[in-house]
């Protein structure tokens, strides 16, 4: 009898190790810093809410800043990979979905199935769109609590809206705080003419002369290496140099 249990307890630590290692092996992982546009839409009102709210509780590095943003850092395994949901976001917030029947919040009232809108029974549903996206590349009516958060720059939409509805992008405001947060490769010919572009998307240079993004964060190169001003002016070429070095220059 104790071989025995020693062979199920040891079977069910193979187990839970090898489950653990699949879910911080997926995205996000811990090295993620994500910033995902997202929405609530009601079609009875045929706009869209107003984001939700950071009431500053412990999370697990899924929250937001009420900014109409996903903020996802994860800190703890129940925010990597498959544990990545939308559920996980919506308990930051203080709001939740009862099943799929309603989304419920605690300062205001909740979305519930079963309205009509323009003639339509309404359900909730989410819809999740690619980077850059009108159109969703994917909408889901069940088990919306489970739905995923995917990759940096997806953004999401919670709709209460009848079935095939055309459901709307993210808020614009949105979609241009979390470019903010997460900014792309710059365009350029030279440091200094993107400091406007910097001071725009609410990104610079710190003490040390590190690249920071909108939350203060360090913007890491492919190596994980913080972005130096001094090792900027050295590789960003001037306008008086060769097009195709330019061309280079601006690839990388």
């Amino acid at each position: 009898m104790m071989m025995l249990g020693i062979i199920v307890l040891g079977t069910a630590l193979v187990a839970f190790s090898w489950q653990a290692r699949d879910v911080e092996a997926l995205s996000p992982s811990f090295n993620d810093h994500w910033h995902l546009p997202y929405g609530i839409y009601d079609c009875t009102t045929d706009g869209f809410q107003p984001p939700l709210i950071d009431p500053q509780l412990a999370n697990s590095g899924i929250h937001t800043h009420s900014d109409g943003v996903i903020h996802l850092h994860p800190f703890s395994s129940t925010a990597t990979g498959n544990n990545a949901t939308l559920s996980v976001f919506l308990e930051a917030t203080t709001a939740q979905f009862d099943g799929d029947e309603a989304l419920t919040f605690t300062d205001r009232p909740a979305l519930s199935s079963g309205v009509e809108c323009g003639g339509e029974d309404a359900i909730l549903q989410v819809a999740r769109f690619a980077p850059g996206a009108d159109t969703p590349e994917e909408v889901f009516t069940e088990n919306l609590e489970d739905v995923r958060l995917l990759a940096d720059q997806v953004g999401y939409v919670i709709a209460l809206a009848p079935a095939g509805f055309d459901i709307p992008a993210p808020p614009a405001d949105s979609i241009a705080a979390a470019e903010a947060s997460s900014p792309n490769v710059f365009d350029t010919l030279g440091l200094d003419s993107i400091e406007d572009q910097l001071d725009a998307a609410g990104i610079g240079f710190n003490a040390d002369g590190n690249l920071i993004d909108a939350e203060g964060e360090l913007i890491l190169d492919a190596d994980d290496n913080p972005i130096n001003r001094t090792t900027l002016e050295q590789q960003v070429p001037t306008d008086d140099s060769d097009s195709d070095e330019s061309d280079d220059a601006d690839e990388e």
